[in-house]
């Protein structure tokens, strides 16, 4: 919390701040975690000893209660270089807080209902938010134009906290929410849109405020280092409330009936309900950071260290229940997975044999990465489940440059156990070991290595095999057990922030209601641009990736390509560098091999930036033609979901048309033969599955009615419009199998990624009497 509010900070100045975060955190915990709320009395007894520390009036008697205590003992501390004066405006502003919370504390012993107004004023001093932000500027000198910026940061930073909270708000509590639903005569799915646009509203009103005494005092040469430390405070403070998992979930559930009457549009009306829902899903920084659901490998993975490791019992508990609860369910692959961890000695001498189906799938789907990915799988059944391993089968140790971060520790990682586990551990050097650690080390600050726990967990069940007591392996377990989801399960990653914003942000700019939030959406995809000219697909992590970079150009060039020019024109030398001789894109580095997701991708977003990249379009193009079979479809990759693919290749086909030199005949024979295979796939029910084997789901669906709306028959499109208004819940959303995954072709789960792509569907529908003939 400390890094993030304040990233210039010295260490010890980090400590004060830290310690300070954790002191307020443990008073608040005093009435908030406990049955029942605190009454006024019981506020006072906590409180008022600790405002009598800060106001030098502290009495002896109390010194031996542990919170007074800790608090004289971090008042000394905090009090050393503090600029004059400052003792006493930090007194008042917890004196605020303290006289706030004792009146929250009335509000609900005498069941008051306060306005919106007297709620908002109120909250900006309970949050202790400005007392938190006045150790972070005790050494400067005073400044009380400022206090302005100080109520947006509570502002924004309670409300959030507000929204978040809702979804678990009984109907007596007051907060945002609750008090917006009823002074305003809303439901609590639209009171809690209108709290965010008020976060909206407030953020936009510091940058006025900024600008304002920036212009105001032009000869201050610390104003605008002031202001961006507040601007800095403010996201870095929401930012690690979602990091450290403080939103369990991230949105809060606002539950709302569905009319009981039809509407005049019930594609509009299905629409604003996934916009209420979607306005939630936007950090107030503009990241869109959904949480991964947990996944059975990684999860059997983290299991597998704490018990080579010998710590964590309760923690090896949990894990185990929540395996177990999923073993009955479980495909083929995870219930070998899950027997191997749990019941190792029924597992047999032929289990990589038992998953045949599975490491075909690998080998097909991830070209010259087959290889390792099969000896991964089998790396990972020797971890959890004593697999015997073969010296034979180590892999090379390969080039050692020209990989992804991912293929290095991947490999480094496969040969460390395989060496291990068989008679020839000097089979892998000892720079090796220390490469794979020192790769590890450099974690940029996230909870998961390169936000990717099915790497991270590999590496760390390797290290723990050669070097089990490095230092490195309990700092990364406590990250790791940070990371889990709500359900206590491991995800395969813990941030895809970047690529969620980039094609959230592109979905929100043609809804009037979601459209203001793609200012700040493109301002953080922007500013998350790496020195290579890509983009990664979260941040702090360091691989950049051709998917990414493509979604984060088409958003910026659709939101404003002038403003962004720059970042676009950095975007496409880095997508002309990757280019393959074939005319296809890899995914990571160039030299590997061609992708169609990739080579779509790049097709459009080189396609509005004029004829200087033509050539490269060109060739991209026809690989994506030559890519196509028969049947209409092409080869997935990156996606389990065959309208998926066929999406984002008709769309790249489309926007090549007007590139000088295509084909207009071939291009629109191709996207006729993939309109006639969505045709030709429709289930009875009008929705689409992720092949014609699978049944109908909402994002599979959603990635066929595009295509269907502008190319297709009407009564098709509107069968399939018809089956997804079926699938919207009472939260608004589209709950949905999986299609995305990693690695190859294991799925894994961000649920907004359904809704983005019903938010579009929905959008690009035809007028409502396409569904009302259908009906």
């Amino acid at each position: 919390m400390a890094g993030a509010v304040a990233p210039s900070a010295s260490p010890a100045e980090l400590e004060v701040l830290a310690c300070w975060g954790a002191f307020i955190t443990l008073v608040d915990d005093c009435f908030d975690r406990r049955s029942g709320h605190a009454s006024v009395p019981e506020v006072r007894t906590v409180l008022d000893p600790l405002v009598s520390v800060l106001t030098g009036n502290a009495s002896r008697s109390k010194s031996g209660v542990p919170l007074v205590a800790a608090l004289e003992d971090l008042w000394q501390r905090t009090l050393a270089g503090a600029a004059p004066g400052w003792c006493t405006r930090f007194a008042a502003s917890y004196t605020a807080f303290a006289e706030a919370t004792c009146q929250e504390a009335q509000w609900r012993q005498e069941r008051y209902v306060p306005s919106v107004r007297e709620y908002v004023q109120l909250r900006r001093r309970t949050i202790t938010v400005v007392p938190l932000l006045q150790v972070t500027e005790r050494h400067l000198d005073p400044w009380p134009e400022a206090g302005v910026l100080h109520e947006v940061c509570a502002d924004v930073v309670g409300w959030t906290n507000d929204l978040f909270d809702a979804g678990a708000e009984s109907a007596a509590d007051a907060g945002l929410v609750g008090v917006l639903a009823r002074e305003r005569g809303v439901g609590r799915g639209e009171a809690a849109a209108m709290a965010r646009a008020m976060i909206e509203e407030r953020l936009e009103h510091f940058e006025t405020a900024a600008m304002q005494l920036t212009s105001s005092h032009p000869y201050l040469p610390d104003v605008r280092s002031r202001i961006e430390g507040l601007r800095t405070f403010l996201y870095g403070a929401v930012a690690w409330q979602y990091e450290s998992r403080r939103y369990r979930a991230t949105l809060p559930v606002q539950r709302e009936p569905k009319p009981r009457r039809a509407t005049v549009d019930p594609v509009e009306e299905a629409a604003v309900r996934l916009e209420r829902r979607l306005a939630l899903a936007v950090a107030p920084g503009g990241a869109l950071p959904d949480r991964c659901e947990g996944r059975v490998l990684e999860t059997a993975l983290l299991l597998a260290l704490l018990r080579a490791h010998g710590t964590h019992q309760e923690e090896q508990r949990q894990l185990t229940r929540w395996l177990e609860e999923r073993r009955e369910k479980a495909d083929s692959l995870d219930a070998l997975l899950i027997d191997a961890v749990l019941r190792p000695h029924t597992l047999p001498a032929g289990a990589a044999d038992a998953a045949a189906p599975i490491t075909d799938g690998l080998t097909a789907s991830t070209g010259q990465r087959g290889r390792l990915k099969l000896s991964m799988l089998h790396a990972v059944l020797h971890v959890l489940g004593g697999l015997k391993l073969h010296d034979e089968d180590i892999p090379d140790a390969g080039p050692g440059h020209g990989l992804s971060t991912f293929t290095l520790v991947n490999l480094l990682a496969v040969r460390v156990i395989y060496a291990q586990a068989t008679a020839y551990p000097y089979t892998v050097s000892t720079s090796e070991r220390f490469q794979l650690a020192d790769l590890l080390e450099d974690d940029g600050g996230r909870l998961l290595w390169e936000a990717s726990a099915a790497t991270h967990l590999l590496g760390l069940n390797a290290l723990q095999s050669c070097r089990p007591r490095h230092p490195l392996i309990s700092r990364a377990l406590t990250g790791l057990l940070l990371a889990r989801d709500r359900e206590g399960g491991m995800p395969f990653l813990d941030s895809q922030d970047i690529w969620l914003s980039a094609v959230g942000g592109l979905a929100y700019l043609n809804r009037r209601g979601l459209r203001p939030y793609t200012a700040r959406m493109g301002a953080f995809v922007a500013a998350r641009q790496a020195a290579d000219g890509g983009w990664p697909f979260a941040s702090g992590i360091r691989q950049t990736d051709v998917d990414t970079t493509a979604r984060c150009m088409e958003f910026l060039h659709a939101l404003d390509s002038h403003h962004y020019r720059d970042h676009l024109t950095r975007g496409a030398e880095y997508l002309a560098a990757k280019a393959g001789p074939s005319g296809g894109f890899p995914t990571w580095r160039e030299g590997d091999d061609p992708d169609l997701d990739m080579t779509a991708g790049a097709i459009l977003a080189l396609s509005p930036l004029g004829a200087r990249y033509a050539p490269l379009i060109l060739d991209a193009t026809r690989f994506v033609l030559d890519a196509q079979h028969p049947d209409g479809t092409w080869s997935p990759s990156w996606t389990l979901s065959e309208p998926s693919v066929i999406l984002r290749a008709v769309d790249a086909l489309h926007s090549a048309h007007h590139t000088p030199g295509t084909d207009p005949a071939r291009l629109s024979a191709a996207a006729a033969r993939a309109v006639a295979r969505l045709t030709a796939t429709q289930q009875p029910d009008g929705g689409w599955g992720h092949s014609p084997h699978h049944d109908s789901d909402a994002l599979s669906t959603a990635q066929a009615l595009p295509i269907l709306t502008r190319y297709g028959p009407p009564h098709t499109a509107a069968a399939g419009m018809a089956y997804l208004l079926s699938c919207q819940d009472d939260t608004g959303c589209f709950p949905s199998p999986p299609d995305q995954t990693g690695p190859r072709p294991l799925a894994f789960n961000y649920p907004v990624v359904a809704d983005l792509h019903a938010l579009t569907a929905l959008t690009r529908a035809q007028p409502l009497s396409m569904i009302e003939n259908h009906r």
